[in-house]
């Protein structure tokens, strides 16, 4: 699995970001165990940035208590589609490269971007965030979440990345649970990556935003009580 605690991360004043308190993962399905990495078993509250359709016929089966909050943010950024999806329609005409799915993204759905740090200063317990592959949309929402915990822009660059070397294993577990490779993944193989510059962009974006990232939440409509309870939270 591409599952990860982010506990550890280095924060611009000092410190670092607390264990068991924020994952990413790629979506859970039936059969998967705990993962031994996950200091904290459940999570609290699993946020599904997949959209309908995406899920399996029969999903993960949360423990009783887990909330899982459905998020989905934009059906065109999978890396991989499902049984029935053959890559037609106005959701399967993406960017082909990253940096433009990932700006498209902040361009797009702003306000649930931040509604994750909403979600996530409001939890009573551990957060996963997934997608199908833990990648692109994960990529992009944990991006915010770090930033808005005060996380170095660098150490969030490195964070993205350390999904590269395991996407070959990834794709092959999706695959083998019937999900299909978007169409046009053999012309753009970017599109399977996880490269530095594609999160550098995202990251660019909110640190230069007027007022930083703190700013780009409350204009997108994050409370600013909210962003304050996640650094404490998480920082």
């Amino acid at each position: 699995m591409n599952f990860r605690d982010l506990g550890g991360l280095p924060l611009a004043g000092g410190g670092s970001t607390r264990a068991g308190v924020l994952y990413r993962s790629d979506a859970f399905y039936p059969g998967d165990a705990a993962p031994a990495e996950a200091p904290l078993w459940p999570p609290a509250v699993v946020v599904d940035l997949r959209s309908p359709g995406e899920t399996a016929a029969r999903g993960f089966d949360w423990p009783a208590g887990v909330r899982v909050e459905q998020v989905p943010l934009m059906r065109r950024a999978a890396v991989v589609t499902g049984r029935r999806d053959h890559g037609s329609g106005p959701e399967s005409r993406r960017p082909v490269r990253l940096e433009a799915l990932y700006l498209a993204m902040l361009q797009a759905v702003p306000d649930k971007l931040a509604s994750l740090v909403s979600l996530a200063a409001r939890a009573d317990g551990p957060v996963l965030v997934h997608c199908a592959a833990g990648k692109d949309r994960t990529g992009v929402a944990v991006a915010v979440l770090l930033l808005a915990a005060g996380v170095e822009p660098a150490s969030v660059i490195t964070d993205y990345t350390a999904t590269a070397p395991r996407v070959p294993a990834l794709l092959g577990r999706l695959q083998a649970l019937g999900r299909r490779l978007p169409a046009d993944a053999d012309a753009h193989p970017e599109l399977l990556g996880a490269p530095a510059g594609a999160i550098t962009a995202v990251v660019d974006r909110l640190t230069s935003w007027p007022g930083g990232p703190q700013a780009w939440l409350a204009e997108h409509g994050c409370p600013s009580a909210d962003a304050v309870r996640w650094r404490e939270l998480y920082g």
